[in-house]
C-alpha cells in the first residue's frame, strides 16, 4: 500500500465560497469581465472618471 500524496491536488472546502452564513446571501453575483483600451484611452478615461471606480463609472455611462 501505497503513502497518501500530500502535496499538490485540490483540498476539501478550498476555493471561493458559493454563499455566506447569512440566509440572505446569494453569494458573488458580479459577472467579470474585461476591456482592453490604449493608454492614451485609459488615462483619459480615469480623468473623466472623477471619484468612481472604473467599473462604476463605465456602468453609469450604459
Amino acid at each position: 500500500m501505497s503513502k497518501p500524496t500530500t502535496h499538490g491536488g485540490p483540498r476539501k472546502g478550498a476555493g471561493r465560497k458559493v454563499g455566506s452564513k447569512n440566509k440572505n446571501a446569494k453569494g458573488r453575483t458580479a459577472v467579470t469581465r474585461s476591456v482592453s483600451m490604449q493608454p492614451e484611452s485609459w488615462q483619459k478615461l480615469d480623468r473623466d472618471r472623477g471619484t468612481l471606480s472604473r467599473g462604476k463609472y463605465i456602468e453609469s455611462r450604459l
